[in-house]
C-alpha cells in the first residue's frame, strides 16, 4: 500500500481528521481517516427521493464521543479477529491502557484479569458492525442482560442446524435390530438430544461456555481493508443478501457478487460494467481480487473495486498468486524513488565510518544460516579472555545506516514490514541489492555491523557484562546448519565452506590455524548455548514445537520430497545467543526510552481455554499443571513418547496467543510488557533488521541511546582497546537512562505515537506474511501427495494420524508425518460411504456412533467378513508412508455384518489423505478398521 495509505496511530483520534455524517454515500471514513467504511450520509435529500433503505446496522460513535468514552472507561480499543471456521465468533483483545483500568468499576469486569487473556466476545453480524479482522475498533462492555439476549439468539440459530442431524441420528437408532444394540455396548443405547450437536460446536470449541465478557462494535478506528481480497464472482446474491429486497431493488446498476476465499470476510458487491466479460458468467475456479470499499449501516454487504483477474485455479504458479494476493504480500519491483536511495555499486565503506566504528574486521566472526539463505543478517564470534571469561558476540547487519527515516526506501520497506518466504521463492521487504549484498554478512567482504558483546563465567554461563556498539566486520565463513553439526558432532570443519582470514587489511584465504579456532568456536558456543538454555527452561520458559515442512523442487519448480524440518543443536545454539541479543537490546532501549520503545510482548494464555484443555488432558491420564509456563513446560518433561508429546504440544497451542509487538508508551502496567513462553520481562526483536522492519526501527532506537549516554566506557582491554566495558547491569536504576524527547526528536527516534501505528502494522504484516506461508505450504503437499499418487496410479497417501479431540459429532486429529490436522465428521461417514477407505473385500457404512466420557464408539456394518489377510493385501495396494509409527489392534466385536468400535484420545488411527488439485485441498478419509497394527 502506498505510503499514503498507512494507518494512523490507534491512539490519534482526533476531531480533525473526522467529519461524522456529513459524507456523501461512498465516501464515509473510519476514525484513522482513510477511506473505506463508515457511516450512512445524512445529508438532506429531495422530497421526490426514493424511501431511504432501512438500518440494518448501528451507526458508528464519531471521534469526540470515542475518545471521550475510551478515556472515562466506558469503551475498550483492541484488534479484532474473527474465527475463520465460524464468523460469527469474534474477539477483541483487552488492552492494558488507562481506559481499561476506568473500567474495572464495570460489573463485568471487576473478576477479570485485564491483560492476561481475557478476551471481549462479539457475538454475531450485529455486534461486529461491519468490521472484519485486523480493525482496531472501540467497542462497548454488554450489560449482562444484553449478553444474554445476544447469545441466546445466536445460539437458537445454531440449534437449527443441529436439528437436522438429531432428527436423521435419532432414525437410524430406530432402525437398528437389539443384536446391534447390544453390541454396540450401552454407550450406544444412550443416544439423546444432546448427541445431535453441531460438530463445528465439539470439535472447533467455538463457544461451548458463555464468555465472561461480551461487546459490540461502536466503531473502526483504523480499517485493515487496504488490500486486495481473493475470491470468485457470481451473478446471484447469497441467500444472506437475498432477503434484503429494498436494498436490493435500490442497486442503481448491475451488480456481481463476489464470495472472497477467506471465510472470515464478508460477501461484496462490484459494479458489472467495472469487471471484464469473461468474468460476469461467474465461471467456477477462476477467480479474481477486489479491494473492499464503502460500507454504509443501511447495506447488508460492502461495495468493493475489482482489481485483477488471477485466472483458472489449480496450477503451482496461480494459486501462488492467488496466495500472495489474499494476504496482501507486495510483489511489485521497487520503484525508481526507492531505488534512487540506493549506493552506487561498487560500494565500499566510507573512511569516515571505519574511524567512528570498532573495527573488529581481525576478530574470527562467521555466520550460521540455512544453506539457501543468501539474506545473512546476523554473525557470532568467541574468544577467551585473559581472566578465563568468554568475550561472545552477536553481530548483525546495520540495516539502519542504509535504510534512512523519511526517505522513499524507508517508506517503501515499512510498508513491506517483513520478507514473505514462500516455497519457491521469497519476496523481499528491501532491493536485492541490500538484502542479498551491502547488507548480507557475506564472506571475505568488510561489512557494517551493530554488535552485542558480553563477558559470560563460562561455568554458570552468567553474563558478567554487555556491550552495545557500531562496528565494522569481515566474516571469515558461511556455514550451514549441517556445517555447525558437523563439527558438534566430532567431525572436521567442511572443506567445502570457504574461510578466510585478515590480513594485512585486507581478507586472504585462512589458514589451518584460522579454520580450527572456528571449529573450537563452535564446541564453544555448544556447550555454552546447552548451559544457557538448560538455565532458560530451568528458570520457566517454555517451547511448544510443531511440523514445518521443507521440499526439494525439480527444475520446472514442482515438489518431489517432503519432509519435516529438522531442529538440530546447531540451530539451537544460534538461537540461544539471537534470545540473548535480543533480550539485551530490550533492556538497553526501555531503560532509554521508557515511553518509545517498541517492544515484543506475549500475553499469558486463554486460561479458561487452558484449564478446559487440562481438565480433558487429565481424563486420559495426561497430568498438565497450567499454572505457568514453566509448570507447562515441567509437565511436557513427563511424557516420554515423542508422538504422544508432539501431539500434546499441539493441542496446547490452541489457547496460546500470538507474540505481538507494541509501543511501551500503550501500555502503563510494565508487567503487561512480559513475554509469556520466554518467561521474561523484557524482550524485542534486533537480530534479523534485513527481513523484518520492527528490527529496523529498534536499531535506531539501540543508536539513539547509544548516542546520548555512549557506550559508558570505564575500562581498558587488550582485545577492544577503547571500547570493552562492562556497562550494562542486569537491572539497570530506575530513571538512570532516560532520554529527554528532545533528544530523542533530534536522533530521529519515532515519536509513542507513530511507534504505535508502526507496531500495529508490523504485526498485521507478520500474521499475514506467516499465513500465506503456511498456505504456500499446504500448497506443495498437496502437489507432493499427488504426485506420490501418480507414481503408484492408486488413490490416496494412507499415513498414521493421533487423535486430538472426540465430540458428540466428530473427532479431530494430526499428522506428525506431515503436520496436516484435520477433522472427520460421523455424520459425513453415515451419509457417504465413499467417506471410508475399506478393504478390497468389504464395504463399511457407519451406521451409529455415540460419545460417553469421552469415548467414541462407532457401530459400522460390513457387506463381507474382514480378514487380515485381506486387509493386509489392501493397504498393500495404497502408498504407505515410512514414517515408521506404531499402532494398536482393536479389538473388534460382533457379527459378520457388524463391528463395533471404541475410539479413545491418542488413539493411532489410519487416514487417507486424498490430494485435490483444483481447488487445491485434502480430502481425508478414515481406513477401515481404523485401529491396525
Amino acid at each position: 500500500m502506498p505510503d499514503s495509505h498507512q494507518q494512523k496511530p490507534t491512539s490519534d483520534i482526533s476531531s480533525a481528521s473526522w467529519r461524522p455524517k456529513s459524507f456523501a454515500a461512498g465516501s464515509a471514513q473510519s476514525i484513522d481517516g482513510t477511506s473505506s467504511r463508515g457511516n450512512s450520509s445524512s445529508q438532506s435529500v429531495p422530497a421526490d427521493a426514493p424511501r431511504p433503505l432501512p438500518k440494518i446496522y448501528d451507526e458508528y460513535y464519531d471521534a469526540a464521543k470515542v475518545n471521550g468514552m475510551l478515556h472515562a472507561g466506558f469503551l475498550v480499543r483492541g484488534v479484532l479477529r474473527i474465527n475463520p471456521k465460524n464468523r460469527t465468533d469474534a474477539y477483541v483483545s483487552l488492552d492494558e491502557s488507562p481506559g481499561v483500568k476506568a473500567m474495572r468499576k464495570i460489573p463485568q469486569l471487576i473478576d477479570c484479569d485485564v491483560g492476561s487473556g481475557n478476551d471481549i466476545y462479539i457475538c454475531g453480524d450485529s455486534c461486529r458492525n461491519r468490521a472484519v479482522s485486523g480493525d482496531v475498533v472501540a467497542v462497548s462492555i454488554l450489560s449482562e442482560k444484553a449478553a444474554g439476549h445476544v447469545y441466546k439468539c445466536n445460539r437458537l440459530r445454531e440449534d437449527k442446524r443441529k436439528d437436522k442431524t438429531t432428527k436423521q441420528r435419532k432414525d437410524r437408532l430406530a432402525r437398528m435390530s437389539n443384536e446391534v444394540r447390544a453390541a454396540a455396548s450401552s454407550g450406544v443405547d444412550s443416544v439423546s438430544e444432546s448427541s445431535g450437536v453441531n460438530a463445528s460446536d465439539q470439535i472447533n470449541d467455538t463457544g461451548r461456555n458463555i464468555p465472561k465478557l461480551f461487546g459490540t462494535v461502536v466503531a473502526v478506528i483504523a480499517h485493515n481493508t487496504d488490500r486486495a481480497f481473493a475470491g470468485v464472482l457470481s451473478s446471484s446474491p447469497p441467500p444472506s443478501i437475498s432477503r434484503h429486497q429494498l436494498f436490493l431493488k435500490s442497486l442503481e446498476k448491475p451488480v456481481l457478487w463476489f464470495k472472497p476465499l477467506d471465510m472470515s470476510i464478508p460477501f461484496m458487491y462490484v459494479l458489472a460494467d467495472s469487471v471484464p466479460a469473461a468474468l460476469r458468467n461467474g465461471a467456477r475456479c477462476h477467480y479474481c481480487t477486489v479491494r473492499m470499499g464503502t460500507w454504509l449501516a443501511t447495506e447488508p454487504a460492502p461495495k468493493a473495486a475489482f482489481v485483477k483477474d488471477l485466472g483458472t485455479r489449480g496450477s503451482i504458479e496461480i494459486e501462488t498468486q492467488l496466495i500472495l494476493e489474499e494476504n496482501g504480500v507486495c510483489v511489485d519491483p521497487f520503484t525508481p524513488d526507492v531505488l534512487r536511495c540506493l549506493p552506487k555499486t561498487p560500494w565500499h565503506i566510507p573512511p569516515i565510518d571505519l574511524r567512528s566504528r570498532t573495527d573488529l574486521r581481525n576478530a574470527c566472526i562467521f555466520t550460521i544460516d540455512p544453506s539457501t539463505a543468501r539474506d545473512l543478517d546476523d554473525a557470532v564470534s568467541c574468544c577467551e579472555l585473559p581472566n578465563g571469561n568468554l568475550l561472545v558476540g552477536v553481530h548483525i547487519a546495520d540495516v539502519s545506516y542504509f535504510v534512512q527515516p523519511k526517505t522513499a526506501l524507508d517508506r517503501e520497506a515499512r510498508k513491506r514490514a517483513t520478507t514473505t518466504y514462500m516455497v519457491q521463492r521469497a519476496y523481499p521487504m528491501l532491493p536485492s541489492v541490500l538484502c542479498e549484498d551491502l547488507c548480507s554478512l557475506n564472506p571475505g567482504v568488510d561489512r557494517l555491523a551493530f554488535s552485542v558483546m558480553w563477558e559470560i563465567e563460562p561455568r554458570s554461563a552468567a553474563v558478567l557484562s554487555t556491550w552495545f556498539g557500531r562496528t565494522v566486520i569481515n566474516s571469515a565463513c558461511k556455514l550451514s546448519y549441517d556445517d555447525a553439526q558437523a563439527v558438534i558432532d566430532g567431525k572436521q570443519l567442511s572443506c567445502a565452506a570457504p574461510c578466510f582470514e585478515y590480513v594485512h587489511g585486507r581478507p586472504v584465504p585462512a589458514s589451518p590455524g584460522r579454520r580450527h579456532e572456528i571449529e573450537s568456536s563452535i564446541h564453544t558456543f555448544y556447550w555454552l548455548s546447552k548451559a544457557m538454555r538448560r538455565r532458560r527452561f530451568d528458570e520457566g520458559a517454555l517451547s511448544l514445537s510443531s511440523v514445518k515442512l521443507s521440499f526439494e523442487l525439480d527444475d520446472a519448480g514442482a515438489p518431489v520430497d517432503c519432509w519435516p524440518y529438522p531442529i538440530k543443536d546447531s540451530n539451537r545454539l544460534i538461537e540461544e545467543f539471537m534470545l540473548l541479543a535480543n533480550m539485551s537490546v530490550a533492556a538497553r532501549i526501555e531503560a532509554s526510552f521508557p515511553d518509545a520503545s517498541l517492544l515484543r510482548r506475549h500475553s499469558p494464555p486463554l486460561q479458561r481455554r487452558l484449564d478446559e484443555l487440562c481438565q480433558q488432558l487429565a481424563q486420559t491420564g495426561i497430568e498438565i499443571n497450567p499454572g505457568s509456563a514453566g509448570d507447562i513446560s515441567k509437565s511436557l518433561e513427563e511424557i516420554t513418547d515423542p508422538d504422544l508429546r508432539f501431539t500434546v504440544e499441539e493441542m496446547l497451542t490452541g489457547p496460546m496467543q500470538r507474540a505481538a509487538y507494541f509501543s511501551t508508551h500503550a501500555i502503563k502496567d510494565k508487567s503487561g510488557y512480559s513475554h509469556y513462553a520466554l518467561n521474561v520481562p523484557l524482550y524485542t526483536h534486533f537480530t534479523s533488521p534485513i527481513r523484518r522492519y520492527a528490527d529496523v526501527i529498534v536499531h535506531r532506537t539501540l543508536e539513539a541511546s547509544l548516542a546520548v549516554h555512549g557506550n559508558h566506557v570505564i575500562s581498558d582491554h587488550p582485545l577492544l582497546p577503547r571500547y570493552y566495558s562492562p556497562y550494562f547491569p542486569r537491572t539497570p536504576a530506575k530513571g538512570s537512562l532516560t532520554t529527554s524527547p528532545s533528544k530523542a526528536r533530534a536522533l530521529l527516534v519515532p515519536n509513542s505515537k507513530a511507534i504505535s501505528a508502526i507496531a500495529h502494522h508490523c504485526n498485521l504484516r507478520k500474521d499475514a506474511a506467516k499465513k500465506a506461508q503456511e498456505a504456500c505450504s499446504k500448497l506443495f503437499l498437496v502437489n507432493y501427495l499427488a504426485s506420490m499418487e501418480r507414481k503408484v496410479d492408486r488413490p490416496g497417501v494412507i499415513t498414521t494420524a493421533v487423535v486430538t479431540k472426540i465430540g458428540m459429532n466428530g473427532i479431530s486429529f494430526t499428522t506428525p508425518s506431515f503436520g496436516v490436522d484435520g477433522t472427520i465428521y460421523m455424520d459425513r461417514l453415515a451419509d457417504n460411504e465413499n467417506s471410508v477407505v475399506s478393504t478390497n473385500s468389504c464395504t463399511w457404512k457407519l451406521h451409529l456412533w455415540s460419545v460417553e466420557s469421552a469415548i467414541l464408539t462407532l457401530v459400522w456394518k460390513t457387506t463381507l467378513p474382514n480378514t487380515v489377510d485381506n486387509l493386509a493385501d489392501s493397504l498393500s495396494a495404497l502408498v504407505i508412508d515410512n514414517t515408521g509409527h506404531s499402532v494398536r489392534r482393536l479389538e473388534c466385536h460382533g457379527s459378520e455384518e457388524t463391528t463395533v468400535e471404541s475410539m479413545h484420545i491418542f488413539d493411532k488411527i489410519t487416514v487417507c489423505l486424498l490430494p485435490e488439485t483444483n481447488p487445491p485441498g485434502l480430502n481425508i478419509k478414515l481406513v477401515m478398521p481404523s485401529l491396525v497394527h
